[in-house]
């Protein structure tokens, strides 16, 4: 996978790994951001970058951990490739300079063929692959109301970057604010967060947000042999006046991926949710309601703990934390997923 670089130098690069090596390129980075995304994707068997991204290493080697090698617009200091070693750095290209491109293909060449683990077969995209690891491990319905915007963004903030879970959240707002609440959570995450379009598949890594005015729902398509799940919008009465409807959102992801769901519901005023909260429950999944001293509105949580659905009562940063679980982090966050498993 290629970084932001000059037209010409990725140019040969593609060549390069393509003709000389058998190496598919699978992807090329418009920015820094986007190449520690595009890494948590597509999982390169390599990543060329720019001396620009070098602030970002520890951020892609915690997406993906793999080699890198450095393009240099001069040589670099000692210094500088000894404290990026440690990040997958294992050495670097000096610039192209025109009219001595064999020298620079040469040069090319020798680095590539010292890659130090070279999984090749790791670096083809194989659709058929593709559609079946599209699914994720599990997903992670958040549905929230008035103060939910705010929760939200606390709880995108803290999620780990290598997040296996599929995010699909669902807060009562109106359509035209939908776009700007997608912005300010893009900001605050290296995940994708994207807007729910029809039709659009369910992958892991990613955040997608219910739009304003529509129900958002999972349904299931036919790829071949493989059954997988996309975004879709219902045309079905919804009990409540919100839209979307965290209820219909969550009753399809529990149909979806059965006890590999995890439900949320967050501050906010009404009873949207409980309906999905036992679905997901009568399916295995496991259900977290906000606690009512870091709640905005108690009411739509409230509701969920007095129907029985809450598996447990949390507040918002340990919420966070459960969420994180799902991405390997230390055991030190096990006592959460204890008080998941022995509360009713």
């Amino acid at each position: 996978m290629l970084d932001k670089l000059p037209a010409l130098v990725q140019l040969e690069l593609t060549h390069l790994l393509q003709s000389q090596l058998g190496y598919q390129v699978v992807d090329s980075a418009s920015s820094a951001d986007e190449l520690v995304i595009l890494a948590r994707r597509f999982r390169p068997a390599l990543v060329i970058l720019g001396e620009h991204s070098l602030p970002y290493l520890n951020r892609l080697q915690q997406q993906h951990s793999c080699p890198v090698l450095l393009y240099a617009t001069a040589i670099p200091l000692a210094g500088v490739m000894c404290a990026t070693a440690r990040w997958g750095v294992y050495n670097y290209i000096a610039p192209l300079q025109l009219g001595n491109e064999q020298a620079f293909r040469r040069a090319v060449l020798q680095q590539l063929r010292a890659i130090p683990v070279v999984p090749r077969v790791a670096t083809f995209i194989n659709p058929l692959r593709h559609i079946v690891s599209a699914q994720p491990q599990s997903l992670t319905v958040i549905g929230a109301s008035t103060g939910g915007t705010a929760a939200v963004e606390q709880l995108v903030q803290a999620l780990h970057p290598a997040l296996p879970s599929t995010l699909l959240i669902a807060v009562h707002l109106p359509a035209y604010f939908t776009a700007s609440f997608a912005k300010r959570l893009q900001r605050l995450t290296p995940l994708p967060v994207k807007i729910g379009v029809a039709g659009i598949p369910i992958e892991e890594g990613q955040i997608i947000i219910a739009p304003g005015g529509q129900n958002m729902v999972l349904k299931p398509v036919q790829r071949g042999p493989w059954r997988v799940w996309q975004i879709g919008f219902s045309s079905k009465p919804n009990l409540s006046a919100d839209a979307p409807s965290i209820d219909m959102l969550m009753r399809s992801a529990a149909r979806a991926a059965n006890s590999q769901v995890l439900g949320i519901i967050l501050t906010g005023l009404g009873q949207d949710g409980t309906g999905g909260a036992k679905a997901i429950r009568a399916r295995g999944g496991r259900i977290i309601a906000q606690s009512q001293e870091s709640a905005a509105l108690f009411s739509m949580p409230g509701s969920v703990i007095r129907a029985g659905h809450a598996n447990a009562v949390l507040p918002l940063d340990q919420i966070a934390e459960i969420i994180n679980q799902r991405a390997a982090l230390p055991a030190s966050t096990a006592r959460f997923s204890q008080s998941l498993a022995t509360v009713n």
